[in-house]
C-alpha cells in the first residue's frame, strides 16, 4: 500500500496545526505550574492576586511563542512571513490562551466568595489537567496509528502531567 504525497496547502495545515497544538500545550503547563506555586503559598494569596499572577504569566508565555514562531518561521524560510502567514501565526498563538479560561473561571468565583481561595486554585489545577487532557484526545484521535500506539500517547501525556504537578508541589513542598 503506498501512501499519497501530501500536497503544499495539507502540509501547510498539518504543520499549523501542529503548532497550535504545541503552544496550547505550552500554555496549559505554564499555567499548571503557576497554580501550583500560587497554591503552595496560599496563605498570602487573593483571588485577585492569583488572577493577576496567572494573566501575567499567560501572557508572557504567549508573547515568547510568538516570538518563537516568528524566529522559527525565519530560519526555517529564510524570509519573513508574508502577511498570510504571519496572521496564521498570529491567530494560533493567540488562540492557546484559550486554554487558560477554566482557570481563570474557576479562580474568578472564589473572588465572589463562593468558596476559598485555595479551592478555586484546586479546581483551576482540576481544570486546567483535564483541558490538558481535551487537547490531548483532540489531537489523537485522527492520528493513522493503531488505537494502541494512541493510548500510549495519552498515557504519556497524562504520566508527564502528574510529573509536572509533583515536581511542582515538591518544589513548593
Amino acid at each position: 500500500m503506498s501512501v499519497a504525497a501530501e500536497s503544499p496547502d495539507d502540509a501547510a495545515t498539518s504543520a499549523h496545526r501542529a503548532a497550535a497544538l504545541k503552544e496550547r500545550i505550552y500554555v496549559a503547563f505554564t499555567v499548571l505550574a503557576v497554580v501550583i506555586t500560587l497554591q503552595a503559598h496560599d496563605a498570602g494569596t487573593t483571588p485577585g492576586r492569583a488572577l493577576g499572577t496567572l494573566a501575567i504569566a499567560v501572557a508572557a508565555t504567549i508573547c515568547t511563542v510568538y516570538l518563537a514562531d516568528l524566529l522559527s518561521h525565519m530560519v526555517v524560510h529564510a524570509h519573513v512571513p508574508t502577511a498570510a502567514e504571519h496572521r496564521r501565526m498570529v491567530v494560533s498563538t493567540l488562540g492557546a490562551g484559550t486554554v487558560v479560561a477554566p482557570a481563570l473561571v474557576s479562580i474568578a468565583v472564589a473572588g465572589t466568595g463562593l468558596y476559598p481561595t485555595s479551592t478555586g486554585l484546586l479546581l483551576a489545577m482540576a481544570t486546567t489537567t483535564a483541558t490538558l487532557t481535551a487537547v490531548g484526545l483532540l489531537a489523537v484521535r485522527r492520528l493513522a496509528v493503531p488505537r494502541r500506539q494512541r493510548l500510549v500517547v495519552m498515557a504519556g501525556e497524562v504520566a508527564l502531567g502528574l510529573l509536572v504537578l509533583a515536581l511542582g508541589l515538591l518544589a513548593h513542598g
